[in-house]
This record gives C-alpha cells, structure tokens and sequence, in this order.
C-alpha cells in the first residue's frame, strides 16, 4: 500500500485532489492507526483510470457514472455522448469561422466604420440577412452542453492589481492542510466578524518545508491595529500585479496549468514569484458566503487562482539588442547526460508553436531527492530534444510551418543520476557528435525585457541545409536555452544534428 503523499509524487496529483475523488466517491482510502491515508493495488489501478478519463476532459460526474455502473455499455455511452458534444463544438467553431470571414469581408468594402454600422442596420440587406441566418444556425441550432471542465478557455484570464493589505497569516503541515488551515482561519473570522468590513479578502497558498512536508498557508485581510494572537501572525503584503484565472475545486490542477501555460507564452508578462516579498502564487475565495455554505456542492466551489506577474517594458525593436548568428558554426558536442521528462505536442505544432511546461520538469526534479542540486550541472541552463514528423523526405525541422512536433525532451544536464525517478522524469545520453548551430542572444542589460524567439534559427537552418545540401539526422534537433540570472532565457542555440557537407 501506498501512502497518500507517496501517491502524490509518483502520479503528480495533488493531496488535494486525491481527497476531492474520495469525496465524490470514485476513490477509496485507508486509515492506519498513525492517521495517514493509504491507497491498496485496487485503488492505485482506480487512480490511473481517473487520470486517463480526467485528460480526456471527462466530468467527474460522467467518471462517477461510470465507476458506480461498472457496465461496459454505460462507459460506451459516456464515451459516445463526449464525442458527439465535441465534434458539436467542432461544428459551430467552423461554421461560426465562415461567418467572422463573410463580415470581414462587408466590413473591408465599406469606407468607415459608421458606413459599416449603418450598412449593417439595413434590415432587408442581402447580406445581412445572409450573416443573420449564418449565426442562427451557429449559435441557436443546438443547445451547447457546458460542464464544469470545458467551460474555461484561456480568455477568462484576467489582469489584476492586489492593493497593499494587512493580514493574519496561519499556516500548518499535515495530512489535511487545506482543511485543518481552513478550520482555524474560519474561526478567527467569524470571532472577529472579519467578513462584514470593508475590503474583507481572504487567501491560501501550498508549500513545502525544508523537509519536503507539504503545508498549506492562509491570509485573511485585518484593519492595521488589528491585535493579532498566536498561532497567527501579523503580515504586510505588497500587493501588485497578478494573472488571476477562475476554478472549481476539481479542476484546480489543471487550471494552474493552464495559468503557467499562458504565462509562458505571454509576450507582455513574465513572473514575478517572490516568497520572501509575500508575492505567492495565491488561491482567493472570492464569495466566502457560497464557498462555506452547507448546500454548495463541492463541484461547484470556486477559487480564483492568482499568479504574480510583472508587466515588460514596451520598448523601441531596435533597442532590444536581439543578436542573431545565422551563419553556422560547426561544433562538436561530447558526450552529455541528461534528465528530464517528454512532453507530447498536440497534433501539427509547428516548431516555434511547442509547449515545454518547465515548471512540470523543475517539479518532477524536486521530487528526485534532496540531493538534486549537486547532480546538476552548475548553471541554469536547459537543453530541448525536438522530436517530429514530416511527409517528405526533408527533416521536419528544416519545412518551416510544415514541419510539425510530435514530442519534446526538456532536460537538464546531470553529472551523476538522480537519487529516483519520479513518475515523469527519466535520464537520457546525447552521445558525442557534430553539429551546425545556430544562435541568438541578447544584450544581458536588455534582459527580462524581450523574450528571444527560435523561429528565425529554424528558418536560417532551413535555407542553410538545401542550399548546401547537407545531409543531416532527420530524426531530432536539440534546443539549448542560457539563463545567467537563473531566470530569464538571453541566449538560444539550435544544434542540427550529424551534418556532412557534400561540397
């Protein structure tokens, strides 16, 4: 049997939401009498199925239905249903496509944009009636299903500024945190009547301790002479800007991916994560009344997520001093061992378009052992394996936006194993050979401001190979990305792998 926070690190699930699934009945745990929670053979099976239906965006209610039946017939019939709902989405995106290109091409034959309203307005106009029927038939046709896990999309993130607030601050490490967290704060709010003043907010935050326990933290905003008594503590937050993303409780994991997705690919804000300034990735209830109240479902609990961000400067282009070095050195790499975990693309990523989620590969390094900082290489620097496909016989990497990427390897270099490996993280060697690299870097006092893009050393790569007919391995190419403040990406090379010139 496995303990609850073993189950956590192996699967890359959340304590939380392993209690979340014991509640709503599809999983089961057990009770030693230290108090923790184990799970048995039969249950850690259960948790894998949970995972799988869970990335292919079923419900919690559809995989309740389907546990509780235990009917092959009932499965087929989720699976069905989701399908159909899906390809329906499908269905109105494109036909609501068509009708955004039609009005498009209205609003580019009229002369201003009150020739366009107006235009528009004229009720028996041909084409207008054409745009009316176009989106009754998009959007009115079928009744769209929305359930809890696809009524979010990356619209609903929000730019937010947190002003300066004075909180009480609790926190604690235990089998529960979240809740035993809870249970003390709530009372201190109700003592006090916290609720009912003015600019009442309240907040958490995971973390884990130098012993790798994890622990959950909460702040709830007080007037300044506030007396504030043990076991709480007083705090000053700085407040600022932050990406704030909407979630229900069963969802959560997946939202906060999400936010770290948008995030990392956002060219107008980076991350300001500083936990000795109080700038936390942040969880805000934002309706303290529903989220306590008896009758909320838990499904239908909400938080707000809450990242902090800082906005880049908008600057001239010309004074980024973005280099680029197109004009390819031939190097030769030694032998280099790597850890890290593979992340698969969705279906035709282009090159400059894959996501390498580094927070998943930090998280899953973390989980290695304590002695993870001493096997890896000094320095903060990343290498990339770019794995793909292409329907020629040219590599995928030199067709441009018709090469498309399968799957990614983002590692580190490591001078000795890990002490394990963790669900997710595995160890791989690039062997000793030659390659073309291309490079672009960025003057370091420049750094933080512009982000640096690897599409023009895929292009540069591209004419460079068919122009000098090189012969090169047309089954990877490696990325590798510099941070000489431990943060911010100021150089990246593209190495194209085995290259023999003919010439």
């Amino acid at each position: 049997m496995l303990r609850i926070g073993e189950v956590a690190e192996t699967y890359g699930i959340s304590n939380r939401t392993l209690r979340y699934w014991e509640g709503a009945g599809i999983l089961e745990s057990y009770r030693k009498e230290n108090g923790y929670r184990y799970y048995d053979k039969k249950n850690i099976m259960r948790i894998k199925q949970i995972r799988l239906f869970r990335k292919l965006s079923l419900s919690i209610q559809d995989i309740q239905h389907i546990f509780v039946s235990e009917e092959l017939s009932t499965l087929i019939e989720v699976l069905t249903r989701h399908m159909e709902e899906t390809n329906q989405k499908t269905e109105e995106l494109k036909a609501l496509s068509v009708v955004l290109k039609r009005l498009i091409e209205i609003v580019k034959s009229q002369q201003n944009l009150q020739d366009v309203f107006q235009y528009l307005d004229i009720p028996d106009n041909s084409a207008v009636l054409e745009l009316r029927n176009a989106l009754q038939i998009t959007l009115s046709e079928r009744k769209i299903t929305v359930c809890q896990n696809s009524s979010y999309n990356n619209n609903d993130v929000r730019i937010i500024n947190l002003p300066k607030m004075v909180v009480a601050s609790y926190s604690i490490v235990s089998e529960t945190p979240e809740n035993d967290c809870w249970e003390m704060v709530k009372k201190l709010i109700q003592q006090h009547s916290l609720h009912e003043r003015a600019g009442f907010r309240h907040f958490g935050f995971g973390f884990n301790n130098q012993k790798m326990e994890y622990g959950y933290e909460m702040w709830v905003v007080i007037p300044e002479d506030f007396k504030v008594s043990e076991p709480f503590k007083k705090k000053d937050i700085c407040g600022g800007l932050y990406a704030a993303l909407p979630a229900y409780l069963p969802v959560i994991g997946e939202r906060w991916n999400q936010l770290n997705n948008w995030l990392e690919e956002s060219d107008d804000y980076k991350s300001d994560w500083r936990p000795n300034d109080n700038r936390n990735y942040l969880e805000e209830c934002i309706d303290y009344y529903t989220f306590n109240s008896k009758e909320t479902e838990k499904s239908k609990k909400q938080l707000d997520l809450l990242l902090p961000i800082m906005k880049l400067k908008n600057i001239d282009q010309s004074q980024t001093d973005v280099i680029l070095e197109l004009e390819p050195k031939r190097v030769e790499l030694p032998d280099i061992k790597l850890g890290g975990c593979i992340f698969e693309q969705k279906e035709k990523t282009s090159l400059w378009k894959k996501k390498i989620p580094w927070y998943k590969l930090a998280d899953n390094i973390y989980k290695s052992g304590k002695g993870w900082t001493h096997r890896i290489k000094e320095g903060n620097n990343t290498f990339t394996l770019v794995f793909g496909e292409s329907s020629t016989d040219i590599p995928f990497y030199i067709l441009g936006k018709q090469g498309n990427v399968n799957k990614c390897f983002a590692a580190v270099e490591i001078t000795q194993p890990f002490e394990s490996y963790p669900d997710g993280l595995e160890e791989r060697s690039l062997l000793k050979r030659e390659y073309l690299v291309f490079s672009t870097w960025i003057n370091p006092d420049k750094v933080g401001i512009k982000k640096l893009k690897s599409m023009e050393l895929y292009m540069a790569a591209a004419e460079h190979v068919l122009r000098n007919n090189c012969k090169v391995d047309s089954s990877f190419c490696l990325e590798r990305n510099y941070r000489k403040d431990g943060k911010n990406v100021d150089k990246i090379e593209l190495y194209v792998p085995f290259v023999i010139n003919d010439n």
